[in-house]
């Protein structure tokens, strides 16, 4: 008897493989009866097994290995509210590696992708365990390389077409099939969230493969992939230099950004330390020039002056032509040893070390001596052309996205740490706009949301953990538009990944937050109501800013 029951249990996994769900997998969609074999026949499974996955076309795969995680994982803070799950470790042909999770006992029917980060060349798994705690179905990609670095894209077309845009749309594809062969049958809604470079994959996707994903939540992309680091840093730090030597010391940043706020943080009606809509603060740092010959700690000197001016304004070149975008208004914090340097040495934004101009910027790559110093705002702009079409995500028209009746939540952090001017997202989807009819019919498919006082993807003093999963998910599935997100301030300094593991388990529970107030969808700002408690969310009120921009 235990032969025939093992025989049908086979024959099942067997069919499910095939494509063929039983109507006990459908009905129930939590996994399959025999979840250990079936996760380690997706790499045991012999021939058949190999061939259809090898089959799958766009994206042909191999299984590495398959195996079921016990519930909770290790033990650790962040795994603890782990279901019990089989992870599949797997490569498309011929380099992209990825990592799925598929709850065993507990699947909710729904998969989510998850973004990386910076040069990839790993499994950032943290940025989908909320949606495990929520019983997803969840893969990241390693984009088509091991290792932290640039280096992988020297000289290296087939690399730098898995990392602009083949990884994430064939890991999609493999996840899918891997999933309905675990399962028995398809995931009914698929999503996709990323920040940084993640956030530069879900646009790719929905602007170059809009049906991938029913939904999409894409932050901080870095505008210019191939000219982040010459425009958003380069830039800025050698705006500092004179005569080989920083003209601005960082320690007169807190004044700096003291005056900013006396000047702006209570356009929102209250002064809090945070600004709402950096775009309509109008302090110039003219505005505390030092008086003639003086150089005080509380004023900046003429040239300092210009250094500030500089790095608000971003890169121009020598027709005074803007190419990008520069820092915020209340960033100013975070600008430190990357932008001013330290006792007297350069700003680290000019170390030629491990740089994206080395190994991603050019076609042929200039090698290991070429030094940032040697960027020409006049030359160079143009030889970036030729990479950047790899990565390119910057196109508006969106009307396969809307026609398809997908959704696009994009976000950016006021207080982009990682040196991502914020406008250049309000430039984005203002664009987006023209090109898609107008805010109106461009809000019924797509929404930007601008954090205030966010980091770089999270964190922050303004708030920077926001739950994007259930926005996407009222949106695509109960068609409740996002007017806006909550966004919440942790009591940790910074929480990481035990945050986003908090965020899986939402809502949150009070004792992991100190404060939360809403970020509405823009150009909508949030405004203190002028009383009630300013920590919560009900005393806060939505108004439309008077202005949008300060360039």
């Amino acid at each position: 008897m235990t032969f025939f029951k093992n025989m049908a249990a086979l024959f099942c996994f067997w069919l499910s493989l095939m494509g063929v769900a039983t109507a006990q997998t459908v009905a129930k969609n939590t996994g399959p009866s025999d979840p250990a074999t079936t996760c380690i026949n997706l790499a045991r499974g012999g021939p058949d097994v190999a061939r259809k996955f090898a089959a799958i076309m766009d994206a042909p795969t191999t299984i590495l290995t398959a195996v079921v995680v016990p519930a909770g994982g290790n033990g650790n803070v962040v795994q603890k509210d782990w279901p019990e799950h089989c992870r599949v470790e797997g490569q498309i042909a011929p380099t992209i590696g990825f990592e799925l999770r598929m709850p065993t006992k507990t699947w909710n029917g729904k998969f989510i992708m998850g973004g990386c980060g910076g040069p990839c060349g790993m499994y950032l798994t943290d940025r989908t365990d909320p949606a495990l705690v929520r019983n997803y179905a969840v893969v990241v990609t390693d984009m088509g390389h091991k290792g932290a670095g640039w280096m992988f894209a020297d000289n290296n077309l087939e690399g730098m077409v898995d990392f602009g845009y083949r990884s994430t749309h064939v890991t999609s594809i493999a996840a899918k099939e891997i999933i309905a062969a675990f399962y028995g049958t398809k995931a009914s809604r698929n999503y996709f969230i990323g920040c940084s470079t993640g956030g530069r994959q879900g646009l790719v996707e929905a602007q170059r493969f809009p049906e991938d994903f029913d939904g999409i939540a894409a932050g901080a992309p870095p505008f210019k992939q191939t000219g982040h680091q010459p425009y958003a840093m380069v830039w800025p730090a050698a705006s500092n230099m004179k005569d080989g030597k920083p003209i601005m010391d960082r320690s007169k940043l807190p004044m700096l950004h003291k005056a900013v706020l006396e000047k702006c943080d209570a356009l929102d009606g209250l002064a809090d330390g945070i600004l709402q809509n950096p775009a309509a603060c109008t302090f110039q740092p003219t505005d505390i020039l030092c008086k003639a010959g003086s150089d005080t700690e509380n004023c900046l000197t003429a040239d300092e002056a210009t250094v500030v001016a500089k790095i608000y304004q971003g890169p121009v070149n020598s027709k005074g032509i803007l190419l990008h975008r520069g820092q915020a208004r209340g960033s100013e914090l975070g600008w430190g040893s990357a932008f001013l340097g330290d006792n007297g040495k350069p700003g680290s934004a000019l170390d030629p070390a491990d740089t994206t101009l080395h190994h991603l910027a050019f076609l042929p790559s200039p090698g290991p001596g070429y030094r940032v110093s040697q960027f020409d705002y006049d030359r160079d702009p143009p030889r970036l052309a030729a990479n950047d079409a790899f990565f390119y995500h910057n196109n508006p028209d969106l009307s396969r996205l809307r026609d398809n009746g997908r959704k696009l939540i994009f976000y950016m952090g006021w207080n982009d740490d990682n040196f991502i001017p914020p406008e250049l997202a309000i430039d984005y989807f203002q664009t987006v706009e023209r090109t898609m009819g107008g805010p109106e019919k461009t809000r019924e498919f797509a929404r930007l949301f601008m954090v205030p006082g966010m980091n770089h993807c999270r964190g922050g003093i303004g708030g920077g953990e926001i739950d994007w999963i259930t926005a996407l998910e009222n949106w695509v599935e109960k068609g409740q538009a996002p007017e806006q997100v909550i966004a919440y301030h942790m009591k940790d300094a910074y929480p990481a990944a035990n945050g986003q593991q908090r965020l899986g388990r939402h809502p949150l529970d009070p004792s992991d937050y100190d404060r939360s107030r809403p970020v509405y969808a823009y150009p909508a700002v949030a405004q203190y109501k002028g009383s009630g408690d300013p920590t919560k969310p009900e005393s806060w009120k939505k108004v439309m800013p008077a202005a949008t921009t300060t360039k």
